[in-house]
């Protein structure tokens, strides 16, 4: 994708995006009305969502985010998400790196044991055959803990509760329980985001091999906010292991 800024007017930004077929699309980005639609134009697909294939409707969704992604990175608007800006990501694996590991096991070892034993966890949160939406067993798909930062990329704070998604082996939709707090004005949220363990490795040394998985996770997350707008990420984040749940990208194809 090749995208640029063609205009900011009357609270509207206005950009370009030329997809891999050579297809312009324009992108209008209101900011300063919550209430304004955002524009897409193109003329190489159908205007449809419903008359357009698979791979037509993923290329439409990825100019859009790559034009989000030019508008926040390239103006003075804040137009993504921290866990969407590659830049913040960074920032928050710095700052896991350089947290001394004591304060690392004291603020992340109960995320550690929810990931190791999901049926405690799906227990402890009330995430159980009879309470929940549906019926049947439930499982564990997601699990996140997010975490603040400074300035300075030191971790100030690790929100206290943990937000989960869960579903059944036979259904797409998930469900959600837990808090999804969120971190003070000053500081940016950083949020780890992965699956329960099916086993913890018998090398497996914790804290030290938690951190790096951590740390893999956020690497990741940056891998597919770049795969979300079509787009190959930089070598040093195209690795193996798991980043976002979903994306405009076949997480299978990869």
């Amino acid at each position: 994708m090749k995208a640029k800024i063609i205009g900011i007017e009357d609270g509207v930004i206005g950009v370009e995006v030329i997809d891999p077929r050579g297809n312009q699309h324009i992108i209008e980005i209101p900011v300063d009305n919550d209430e304004a639609s955002d524009y897409h134009g193109q003329n190489a697909y159908p205007h449809s969502s419903e008359e357009r294939t698979e791979d037509q409707e993923r290329l439409m969704n990825q100019a859009f985010a790559r034009a989000r992604f030019e508008a926040h990175i390239n103006t003075n608007f804040d137009i993504l998400l921290s866990d969407w800006d590659p830049r913040q990501l960074r920032r928050g694996i710095d700052a896991l790196e350089k947290m001394p590991l004591n304060q690392f096991d004291e603020a992340f070892r109960e995320y550690y044991h929810a990931l190791i034993n999901p049926e405690r966890t799906k227990q402890e949160y009330g995430i159980t055959e009879g309470r929940v939406e549906f019926e049947g067993e439930p499982r564990i798909a997601l699990i996140m803990k997010g975490f603040c930062i400074n300035d300075e990329n030191e971790v100030v704070e690790v929100l206290p509760d943990m937000y989960i998604y869960y579903s059944k082996e036979d259904i797409e939709e998930t469900y959600t329980t837990g808090t999804p707090a969120s971190c003070s004005e000053g500081t940016t949220q950083i949020t780890p985001m992965v699956p329960p363990f099916v086993e913890v490795p018998e090398d497996f040394v914790y804290p030290e091999d938690f951190r790096g998985f951590l740390i893999n996770n956020l690497i990741c997350q940056i891998r597919d906010v770049y795969r979300n707008m079509g787009e190959t990420p930089p070598k040093q984040y195209d690795i193996e292991g798991y980043g976002k749940p979903k994306g405009n990208f076949e997480r299978d194809e990869y």
